[in-house]
């Protein structure tokens, strides 16, 4: 008896494995890029959080959190003495007072790598936080290196209020001046922000 054997030929292998290709070429970039939608929506969701955070403690304290600690010696060199420490969602936002949960609110994107060796405790992988009024305040006591953002005649104040906070964005480079857009790219230069400004129309 003859019997016919059944099986696939090298070009039928070769179109099943072509196909398998294009598929995977079409599906894992999708699958990138709504991870990253992920990652930047969870961020904003989080700086809505912070900025509610931040407006409670006005209400109660009368100020927003300070960047102070007075004899902090890291931080960035040309601002050594500046005492600057909580450049980062800062501790007094959940102690001795609740306003968040935990003010070590981690940036999905992994944080500022550049300042790691700068600040204790992994602060470096917060949220950044600015508080423009001692930011301008420390410019006029001679800190120089703040001029290109905080000099009076940069108007700070008045574009973004008395806050910003800010999260490194998807192209993993700190661009603390350019806003990321998504329409750009989902993979786009700039940094994930929110001000003050942006929270009172938001």
């Amino acid at each position: 008896m003859n019997r016919k054997c059944a099986a696939f030929t090298l070009i039928e292998l070769m179109i099943v494995v072509a196909i398998i290709a294009i598929l995977a070429a079409i599906a894992v970039p999708n699958f990138l890029e709504a991870q990253t939608r992920s990652k930047v929506s969870r961020a904003m969701a989080d700086m809505r959080t912070i900025a509610n955070a931040l407006e409670q403690y006005s209400l109660e304290r009368l100020h927003y959190p300070t960047m102070l600690e007075p004899g902090f010696t890291g931080g960035v060199a040309p601002l050594a003495g500046s005492n600057l420490k909580w450049w980062y969602v800062p501790n007094s936002l959940s102690t001795p007072v609740v306003y968040i949960a935990t003010a070590h609110i981690l940036c999905p994107f992994g944080g500022d790598k550049a300042r790691r060796n700068d600040f204790p405790d992994d602060i470096w992988r917060r949220y950044s936080y600015e508080n423009i009024p001692e930011l301008e305040k420390k410019y006029l006591e001679g800190f120089a290196v703040l001029e290109a953002k905080y000099a009076p005649d940069k108007k700070t104040l008045e574009t973004w209020g008395m806050w910003r906070i800010l999260c490194i964005g998807p192209d993993i480079a700190w661009n603390p001046m350019i806003p990321y857009d998504p329409t750009n790219g989902t993979v786009s230069v700039g940094n994930i922000m929110r001000t003050q400004r942006e929270s009172i129309v938001r």
